[in-house]
């Protein structure tokens, strides 16, 4: 499928150095960027390993936060 894309100078400029440099046309620079886009925009949600686990067993991590003294000063004041 063919259709137009409208970019500016500048930004043609660039993208035919980069053509030049990696022995490539720019369709196919264009054609990557798409794929890197849509690849990137359509990893919805959090990967199946982080879903799956179950936690640590044992108190919550929270619970430990008690035993915790206070800074002397505020680290970020």
């Amino acid at each position: 499928m063919n259709f137009n894309v409208y970019l500016d100078k500048q930004t043609v400029d660039r993208l035919n150095r980069l053509a030049k440099a990696r022995g490539v046309k720019r369709n196919a620079l264009i054609r990557e960027a798409v794929e890197h886009l849509l690849a990137r925009e359509t990893r919805a949600g959090w990967p199946a390993a982080v879903l799956e686990h179950r936690g640590v067993p044992g108190p919550a991590f929270e619970s430990r936060r008690r035993k915790l003294r206070q800074p002397r000063r505020d680290p970020f004041a």
